[in-house]
């Protein structure tokens, strides 16, 4: 890892962040440009609603990350938690976990178990709460090469505040476009329905196919999309609809939607 005395490193990246404003931004500058800085294989993070054991996620931005862990991490009333989580709630500190250097013989066996079976190998994680400290961001780093140390904790104490700015950048621009889209002309749900068959890559007769409809109205429905949206083509309708969060992007390594 570089060591965080690299000023001019540092402040590269620093100054990258602060141009970033969409998730997938956000995903391409961990997954590439941290890289020279904090090497790693995979990264979660998002914003949620703190409470004593966990935390409720709003939004959510990943790569590498697998999902069925990330499930097995999700508790009754829809809290996300693990042993990591719960230490940074109770310190508001760095964390870090090598599986392979600590002793675990003090942490939950089934969360163990689920953990090493993910690949995820190791955690360097941190996280900032807002003013109200009602809501929180929640940085996770893992497959990190070893050794995990005090270098990894320095580093991440001066990004977090960065990241989590970015993180609030991010959100309030998809509420901003969201208010748009709603206060300039509101698709139905219908439309919406449709464009999402749309992003899906189905064509107009297999959307009538799926939804039991005439093939006409499918067009009449994705004309008045485009209208709506102020686009011209299908593919420019399916950017701009995931760009403003109307409908998920299902691509990989790219966005967690809300749990």
């Amino acid at each position: 890892m570089a060591s965080p005395a690299d000023d001019t490193a540092l402040i590269k990246l620093l100054e990258a962040l602060q141009q970033i404003i969409t998730g997938d931004q956000l995903i391409v500058w961990a997954k590439q440009d941290l890289q020279s800085i904090l090497p790693h294989g995979a990264f979660i993070c998002g914003m949620g609603r703190v409470h004593s054991t966990g935390v409720a996620p709003v939004k959510m931005f990943a790569f590498n990350f697998p999902v069925d862990y990330l499930r097995e991490l999700k508790q009754p009333g829809g809290l996300i938690s693990s042993p990591v989580i719960r230490k940074w709630l109770a310190s508001g500190e760095a964390q870090l976990l090598d599986i392979e250097g600590q002793s675990t013989s003090k942490m939950d066996p089934a969360w163990l178990l689920y953990f090493k079976a993910s690949g995820l190998q190791n955690i360097a994680a941190h996280g900032a709460y807002d003013l109200s400290r009602q809501y929180a961001s929640y940085f996770s780093f893992h497959q990190i090469p070893r050794p995990l140390g005090d270098g990894h904790r320095r580093l991440l104490n001066i990004l977090v505040p960065h990241m989590h700015a970015a993180l609030l950048r991010i959100l309030h621009k998809i509420k901003a476009d969201a208010r748009a889209i709603r206060t300039d002309k509101t698709l139905t749900a219908r439309e919406l329905e449709v464009l999402t068959w749309v992003c899906d890559g189905k064509t107009s007769a297999e959307i009538a196919a799926i939804l039991g409809i005439a093939r006409s109205t499918v067009r009449n429905q994705i004309q008045s999309t485009l209208v709506k949206l102020r686009v011209n083509t299908r593919s420019q309708a399916v950017a701009k609809a995931i760009k403003k969060g109307l409908v998920v992007n299902r691509q990989p390594d790219s966005q967690f939607s809300v749990f």
